[in-house]
């Protein structure tokens, strides 16, 4: 009776012990923070690829895996043009996209894609940070949620199916595809007749006809697959796109302060430089993939170059006319782009 006594008492308190050793264990274990972000691109894209996948597992690795980041490609969350909305609203807890692809909500923004200004991501990063910091203005153009990163990709040139354009003339009567309202001014006055859409419907309306041409990245033309669907391009530095991440503030306070310092740590302008320079690099595949694809490649001549600069001087006017219109720094604004942009020129 004894014995079983002390076998029974030790037993009972081994498993006490191991009970509140459990309960201890899971007071302690950290709750892992699930986030949602999303993006229109497939999951080839150099941006999933190199700057939001590394992100995300830096992330959970600098947080010891308290925060783990879930990317959502390809539209999945949210369509193009909802891709800030989302984020605002708390659909994703990250989102990326493209400014132009809601005319109107990004006003000052737009003058980043004025025609001819840049001549490469990295110079227009550069440019667009300087104007974030320095304009309040602009900052107000995002509300609602917290600002990652911004930055600007890679310039862009004019594809073509059927007809190679050296001159303006060249441009009149075809259909050419644009994702912003500033350039489809540029276009009108060099004679094209300018189709807005986002850039996941180009490749089908390319390979139908629906369009002639558009005038996008190098990059996107690896990455949205366009070197099987158009047959020359015109080197002109066109202009470049601006593109932001977005994080719902709720989401991010929903973070331990420890891992809201991390997560500020990781984000930021470097993150915007690291983000152009991936598009940057990536130019480099869009044009190996024309290239192998047979593809023809021009190079505008400077006179040339000229000639279309001229013509779209209406633009940069019509644009600070239209700021100033709204009661936005249009002029301010659009004096600071151009001082920037021959500053960080190389």
């Amino acid at each position: 009776m004894g014995k079983r006594f002390f076998i029974g008492y030790w037993v009972v308190l081994i498993l006490v012990s191991i009970f509140f050793l459990t309960l201890n264990a899971l007071a302690v274990s950290p709750k892992v923070i699930e986030l949602k972000m999303a993006h229109i691109m497939p999951t080839k894209h150099v941006q999933h690829v190199h700057v939001m996948v590394p992100f995300a597992e830096d992330v959970n690795k600098a947080t010891e895996g308290r925060v783990k980041i879930t990317i959502y490609p390809g539209g999945v969350l949210a369509k193009a043009p909802d891709q800030f909305d989302a984020a605002a609203a708390g659909i994703t807890d990250f989102a990326y996209g493209v400014q132009a692809y809601t005319p109107g909500k990004f006003p000052l923004t737009s003058v980043l894609e004025l025609p001819f200004l840049f001549t490469s991501g990295a110079h227009g990063t550069k440019v667009f940070w300087e104007l974030w910091e320095n304009i309040p203005e602009l900052r107000k153009e995002y509300p609602g949620v917290k600002v990652c990163w911004l930055w600007t990709g890679d310039t862009g040139q004019l594809f073509t199916t059927k007809k190679q354009v050296r001159t303006m003339s060249d441009f009149k009567g075809l259909k050419i595809r644009t994702h912003s309202m500033v350039l489809k001014s540029a276009l009108e006055l060099l004679g094209a007749v300018p189709v807005t859409m986002p850039i996941p419907e180009l490749y089908e309306n390319l390979q139908k006809g629906v369009i002639d041409g558009c005038i996008t990245p190098w990059s996107a033309v690896y990455d949205f697959s366009l070197y099987e669907v158009v047959r020359f391009a015109t080197m002109s530095n066109f202009y470049i796109p601006a593109f932001f991440m977005v994080m719902n503030p709720s989401a991010f306070g929903r973070l331990s302060p420890n891992d809201q310092k991390i997560l500020e740590r990781m984000m930021g302008k470097p993150m915007g430089e690291k983000a152009a320079k991936v598009y940057d690099d990536a130019a480099q595949l869009g044009i190996d993939s024309l290239k192998k694809a047979g593809a023809t490649i021009y190079p505008l001549p400077p006179e040339e170059m000229e000639r279309w600069e001229k013509t779209v001087d209406p633009v940069y006017k019509k644009w600070i006319n239209d700021m100033e219109a709204k009661g936005l720094p249009g002029k301010k604004v659009y004096e600071e782009t151009r001082k920037l942009a021959k500053k960080y020129l190389k």
